[in-house]
């Protein structure tokens, strides 16, 4: 029966009867305390109502009694319990009792009606006495509950296992207001790059703390204890105005706009002026809204989402662009991502980590890399280490990624020679028309005919005459383009084909390096399309993607990549990826292009038009918006397809 005074619901101590209770205690009584969080309550009550949540409580009421009946059992209030153990108890019987509460609360026991995850975090004080005040007790255990919460929750930790970072935590906390005003923080770039162009999408502002012993902290050592102190608003303002002013600088250096993302805490997100104070911050140092992509980490979807939701639907109206970083650290975005229409999520660096790992955790990838295509998002990947971690999240979809594998984070004039060095190109495109004559289209450079038969006709549209092929034997009637056409060491050659005649291993595009060779032919082994390099050094070296044959007396848009950065080949059919190779040999020195044909098999019987040279690797979106720019032109000849079903 109830005891009076008990708590109403759960027939247990109430914080007040607590307090007296240890008021009475005498004073070298050994103690023990556990403080126990209820994980994801709230979503119970939201779901299911608050009926159910009253039946939680009774049941985790139930599992602390009888898991540990010797102990003095309270609940606090809401979904906060204590128990107190007096006399001596051994540390291991402590941790069994916690492991088992844990299991019990995990596997739903007396609640099995509720699907929502429930959990519990506990935080551990061990041997104390009754000399300690009880609010010190109390105090310490929160303290090493939300530490269990904040690392991973369904968990357990001893205070003096992590006490010595909580004195860490609490000498920062003093110092951060005069590391702010001392210089002590600073921000660094990560770079973002495409796996399929070797190009810069954005750059992440990171954030470093680099203290005076000469040590350096990064986001991670202390963003938790400025989110819970209220100082990341503080800190969160001072990293808008740094990145603006970099921007600006950028701005003077290049002559190009930049694009970088920066974290936005969920507390700013909350302060009903933020909106206008970010727009006038952008506007003193001349930075378009565009420029930003503002990164909201995934637990900020787990209380107050009303309120932040409204700040980002309002920000999205500004210009800005919104990501949801760590993602993959509970999913809590996940219901946001059909109504937010963000423009990009970045999964977190440790669930890609773990879940790369094994064949069904890369099946989760690839499906999750899916559900972002199909909701026009961007999905990147932090924290890549490996050339095949990117390789495979590249073939799944993967729009961009960061890590070891490209860059570290980078200080400011670092970054802005890497973009010079390694990213920053003049974006050239060369166009052949074939107007009656074979000059690019700015009159540059201009192909000269071998043989005999070729012939100008109607191309693929209005704008895009074709070039009638009549086929021969090797090296005859067909076209040689300068070799300057291929002068950068990466590509993406772009051609309109509709063959007649369907010869095996008959090349449409030919080009000689120094030690190799790369070819397309529309007809290869067993019903094939080929994009093939071969190294002339090796005699095993046949670097080949096949792919779907391009039908005959059809129009086909073909794409052909060629990325020296990363080392890979990709081919694509109408705007749609369809073959990859990495570990290509190097392509250098260009000797020779031909179109039409090649040195060593039959020429090609057929139309080519809309031929286009890139002096860099477009993307997978970018050839699928030039495929649809051909058909939307006057006269367009061909047949617009309807994409097959992804084969990834």
């Amino acid at each position: 029966m109830q005891e009076t005074g008990n708590d109403y619901l759960t027939g247990l101590y109430t914080r007040q009867k607590l307090y007296a209770f240890y008021a009475q205690l005498g004073q070298e009584v050994p103690l023990h305390f556990m403080f126990m969080d209820v994980d994801n309550f709230k979503n119970v009550n939201d779901v299911y109502g608050h009926n159910a949540g009253d039946e939680l409580l009774k049941a985790v009421a139930s599992i602390l009694t009888s898991s540990a009946p010797l102990a003095k059992a309270i609940r606090l209030g809401g979904d906060e319990f204590v128990l107190l153990f007096t006399g001596v108890v051994p540390i291991e019987e402590l941790s069994g009792i916690a492991q088992n509460i844990i299991s019990r609360v995990t596997d739903h026991e007396g609640f099995s009606q509720i699907s929502t995850i429930v959990s519990a975090s506990i935080g551990i004080l061990y041997n104390e006495t009754s000399v300690t005040p009880l609010d010190a007790i109390l105090s310490k255990s929160d303290v090493a509950m939300y530490y269990a919460k904040n690392h991973g929750k369904g968990r357990f930790v001893f205070y003096h296992d992590i006490e010595e970072s909580i004195l860490i935590e609490k000498e920062l906390e003093k110092r951060q207001h005069i590391a702010l005003e001392q210089g002590e923080f600073e921000i660094r770039y990560l770079p973002v790059i495409s796996p399929q162009t070797s190009r810069l999408v954005l750059s992440q502002a990171k954030l470093f703390w680099n203290l005076p012993d000469g040590t350096t902290k990064e986001r991670k050592d202390f963003i938790t204890l400025f989110e819970r102190n209220g100082f990341i608003c503080i800190l969160n303002r001072w990293m808008i105005r740094e990145v603006c002013r970099h921007l600006e600088l950028y701005h003077q250096n290049y002559q190009q706009a930049g694009k970088i993302g920066i974290y936005i805490s969920k507390l700013l997100l909350l302060e009903k002026d933020f909106v206008p104070r970010l727009l006038a911050y952008i506007a003193q140092h001349g930075i378009s809204p565009s420029e930003l992509e503002l990164e909201l980490s995934e637990p900020s979807f787990v209380r107050g989402s009303t309120q932040v939701i409204h700040a980002l639907k309002e920000l999205k109206k500004s210009g800005f662009a919104i990501s949801v970083i760590d993602v993959g650290t509970d999913f809590k975005s996940l219901k946001y991502w059909d109504t937010l229409f963000l423009d990009s999520i970045i999964f977190d660096s440790g669930y890609l980590n773990r879940t790369l790992r094994t064949s069904r955790g890369r099946q989760i990838i690839k499906m999750l890399l899916g559900t972002g295509r199909e909701l026009k998002m961007a999905v990147m990947a932090n924290g890549v280490a490996s050339r095949e971690e990117a390789d495979f999240l590249s073939r799944c979809g993967c729009s961009a990624i960061a890590g070891p594998c490209y860059s570290g984070p980078l200080e400011r004039k670092q970054y802005f020679d890497y973009v010079k060095d390694r990213i920053l190109v003049d974006e050239v495109a060369y166009k052949f028309r074939f107007r009656n004559h074979l000059r690019s289209e700015d009159g540059q450079f201009e192909g000269t005919v071998i043989g005999s038969g070729i012939e100008y006709k109607k191309g693929i549209t209005d704008n895009w005459n074709a070039l009638s092929f009549p086929g021969g034997s090797s090296g005859q009637n067909l076209i040689e383009l300068p070799m300057q056409l291929l002068s950068e060491p990466s590509f993406t050659v772009c051609m309109w084909l509709k063959p007649l005649v369907l010869n095996c291993w008959t090349s449409t595009f030919y080009a000689r390096y120094r030690g190799c060779f790369t070819t397309f032919s529309p007809s290869a082994a067993e019903n094939n399309s080929i994009f093939r390099v071969r190294d002339d050094a090796d005699s095993n070296g046949w670097y080949d993607v096949l792919f779907r044959q391009i039908p005959c007396n059809e129009w086909s848009f073909v794409c052909l990549t060629y990325d020296d950065a990363s080392s890979t080949t990709r081919a694509y059919i109408n705007g749609r990826k369809a073959g990859f190779l990495a570990n290509i040999p190097s392509l250098m020195a260009c000797r020779q292009i031909l179109i039409g044909g090649d040195p060593f098999q039959d020429s090609y019987t057929g139309y080519l038009s809309g031929l286009i040279f890139y002096n860099y690797v477009k993307s997978e979106s970018e050839l699928e918006a030039l495929y649809e720019q051909f058909f939307s032109e006057p006269g367009f000849a061909g047949k617009k397809e309807n994409f097959w079903l992804e084969n990834d």
